[in-house]
């Protein structure tokens, strides 16, 4: 078996903003994998002849008796009428992938009647669907992302619709309106609408043109993944007036691409990431839907092999996916094993499969908790968008999952409740070392104060050059963001902006890009009490400039982050740049910059203040909640010059306001103890890193101590992962084995 490739255009990690990963070169394969095969690949696959398609049925089946006897005397036509009226009166499972808002990330399969009660009580959303089928009449195709196509009479699909765009095109994704509009009114004008695009498009699928020398724009793993779905679903309508032509051409697309499926998911092996989720997902679709073919229990074999080791070895025990996308990645592949289990059950095969994957996506529905921001978005990390997180999808899994804790975040962020008391998850703050994110949290309200840190390994296909990287939200704003993937993979500084170290919050080495591949966060420290929350994590992308960082935050609930860079340095003359990115204007205020909106955040270095300056970017939108939108945002970044042998620090302060910039002073008393000072309290955060640290005053083995006094006495003291923390000489805190702990003082 040969190993992927390693090199390959960067294209070919980049035609969906849905769900690539790495695969390899498709058109490099196995030896013995018969789609080296040109024989076999043109008339088993490609071109199939009318004798080849029924020799592929088990035609000694009692119910394909009538297409048997027209085979035996070559009347085709008669044998596909036959076969017409076969699956015309065939039992089976009939249902439609309903999509949040048309949004292909959503996708969930449904049962046409409650296809038809859920956009009832969403009349907007059937209003949005009729709309978007009636554009397709038009031949006014939303071909890819946001690209509207405008085609003659005829739709040409060799047209060009941006170097990915052509494949995404090609996943058919834009056609599921005519199917949810046939099912929602009745109208054959949109079954016979696909079927003619159908038709078109079958006649020009083997001279289509390719972008990626590597990649055919037909066939390939993801696109016959994903086309073959909604083809499918188009055939499995209640649909009379659907002609003999068109079963013949489905017949040998689905066979066809089943075929070259198993070629690939036998000979390849597995593959992480979700290409081969898609396209084992689509080889068991193909094996349930069409059990007639001799090789469909071959096909149903492998699927959910592949389907199974996924399963097993993608997700992390938190719930997370490796390929670190909260939204676009993991919620594609949520979605197939949602939609797997929904075919296994409505099949009533392997009930074993089916309870694993519940038990799975119980630990990601988990996961997205913790991630969605007060705002009710997915997080923009990585080759992810942001934009709302689909409701509809929190419902399904209330449902699914017997989680009754979801109606509190739908019923706080969402404004959606079926109960006057929700019940809310146990926990606002987790540390998810496994996949690689901690999220700090007040409570499970809009106004709530939220960090989320991305400090996770490396993805081979959807991972920027970040690592500890944060993004914060407070007073129901985003207020420091991450630029996420921006519109799509075609975007022209997908890889110059989006993708670059310094589009992210975090420090910088002479605006190059950290080293990424095989580094991520380690020595990751998370803990709290009801005061405190403390994270550490160190890094060392820029190893090879001989710089090594790590990062602390403290989380002063509900008020402020301090966050503490602390970077070794072996060579001088290198500029470290410490970057925070704003969708709102920043301004210089007081000793530091805030922002120009309100609610809104002040940026404090403490210290020797180090040069600053800022300029403009781009991100995620945070205005526009639809995925794919981008705005351009403000970022600012203090630098410092290394010095041989010398360890350079950013402690830097970030204080959110909701509607005046508070009055605050910050000081760095020393390298290990930083001081906020307001009018009503002084905060003192000693930072010794876990050894034994003494200055005079404070005492400890801990990795932070936070002191809050008032009128010059203490009124409560925190202590992270210690034993013991005293205050000239006097005990305050103290407890047996090095654990997190806090006392409050009467006054």
């Amino acid at each position: 078996m040969r190993t992927r490739n390693s090199v390959i255009s960067s294209l070919l990690w980049s035609i969906l903003v849905l769900c690539p990963t790495a695969a390899p070169g498709q058109l490099t394969l196995s030896d013995s994998s018969l789609i080296r095969n040109k024989e076999y690949l043109e008339h088993s696959i490609q071109s199939i002849s009318d004798k080849d398609l029924f020799k592929a049925l088990n035609l000694g089946r009692a119910d394909l008796r009538a297409v048997r006897s027209a085979v035996r005397t070559r009347d085709y036509l008669q044998a596909y009428r036959a076969w017409a009226a076969h699956r015309a009166t065939s039992p089976g499972p009939r249902y439609f992938t309903a999509s949040y808002q048309l949004l292909i990330d959503t996708e969930q399969l449904t049962d046409y009647e409650s296809l038809r009660k859920t956009m009832a009580s969403h009349p907007d959303e059937r209003d949005t669907i009729l709309a978007r089928a009636e554009m397709i009449m038009l031949n006014r195709i939303r071909a890819w992302g946001r690209t509207v196509v405008e085609f003659d009479s005829v739709v040409d699909f060799n047209r060009d619709v941006g170097a990915t765009g052509k494949y995404g095109f090609h996943y058919w994704g834009w056609s599921q309106p005519l199917t949810a509009a046939y099912l929602l009114t009745g109208d054959k004008r949109y079954a016979e609408k696909f079927q003619e695009l159908f038709t078109r498009w079958y006649e020009q699928r083997n001279s289509i043109t390719r972008n990626i020398p590597d990649f055919d724009v037909v066939y390939y793993e993801l696109g016959l993944g994903v086309r073959n779905r909604y083809f499918i679903e188009h055939y499995l309508l209640p649909f009379p007036e659907r002609t003999l032509g068109t079963h013949e051409r489905m017949l040998k697309t689905i066979l066809g691409a089943a075929r070259w499926l198993y070629q690939l998911e036998l000979w390849e092996g597995y593959r992480p990431g979700n290409w081969q989720m898609h396209g084992s997902y689509m080889l068991t679709q193909a094996a349930l839907v069409f059990p007639e073919f001799r090789e469909a229990s071959s096909w149903m074999s492998l699927g959910l092999q592949r389907m199974t080791e996924h399963l097993e070895r993608d997700f992390y025990p938190d719930g997370g996916h490796s390929e670190h996308c909260p939204r676009n990645y993991t919620l594609a592949t949520y979605g197939l094993f949602r939609n797997l289990y929904y075919l296994l059950t409505a099949y009533g095969i392997r009930p074993d499969l089916a309870s694993k994957i519940r038990h799975k996506m119980g630990a990601t529905i988990d996961w997205w908790l913790t991630l969605i921001t007060p705002t009710g978005e997915a997080p923009a990390i990585n080759d992810s968008q942001r934009g709302l997180f689909p409701v509809r999808l929190l419902e399904d899994a209330e449902r699914f999952y017997s989680k009754p804790e979801i109606e509190g975040v739908l019923h706080s962020i969402f404004g959606v409740s079926n109960s006057p008391n929700p019940l809310y998850p146990s926990f606002t703050s987790r540390s998810m070392p496994a996949s690689g994110f901690t999220v700090m949290r007040t409570d499970w309200s809009r106004d709530a104060l939220y960090m989320n840190i991305n400090h996770g390994r490396w993805s081979p296909t959807h991972t920027h050059n970040d690592i500890l990287s944060f993004e914060l939200y407070a007073y129901g704003r985003a207020l420091a963001i991450d630029a996420g993937i921006g519109t799509t993979y075609d975007d022209p500084i997908h890889v110059s902006w989006y993708q670059s170290s310094r589009a992210h919050n975090m420090v910088v080495v002479n605006d190059k890009n950290l080293q990424r591949e095989n580094h991520e966060g380690y020595d990751i420290i998370w803990d709290s009490t009801s005061t405190l929350e403390y994270f550490s994590g160190r890094q060392d992308g820029y190893a090879s400039l001989g710089v090594r960082q790590r990062r602390q935050i403290v989380f002063v609930k509900p008020y402020y982050w301090l966050l503490l860079d602390e970077l070794s340095c072996s060579q001088s003359g290198d500029t470290l740049s410490w970057y925070l990115h704003s969708p709102d204007d920043v301004r210089p205020g007081g000793n530091g910059w805030q922002t120009v909106a309100s609610p809104g955040l002040v940026v404090l270095p403490a210290g020797d203040p180090p040069a600053t300056s800022k300029g403009i970017g781009w991100a995620a939108s945070t205005i526009d909640p639809t995925p794919g939108s981008t705005q351009q945002t403000s970022w600012i970044k203090f630098d410092r010059i290394s010095a041989s042998g010398s360890q350079s620090i950013f402690p830097i302060f970030l204080i959110p306001f909701q509607a005046v910039p508070p009055s605050v002073r910050v000081d760095q008393v020393s390298p290990a103890h930083y001081r906020l000072s307001t009018l009503d309290y002084t905060d003192d955060i000693f930072l010794p890193g876990g050894g034994t640290y003494e200055d005079g005053t404070l005492t400890t083995d801990a990795e932070c101590v936070f002191l809050r006094s008032q009128k010059g006495k203490p009124s409560v003291i925190s202590m992270i992962r210690g034993s013991f923390a005293q205050l000239n000489g006097r005990d305050l805190v103290r407890v047996s084995g090095k654990k997190s702990a806090e006392r409050r003082f009467t006054p």
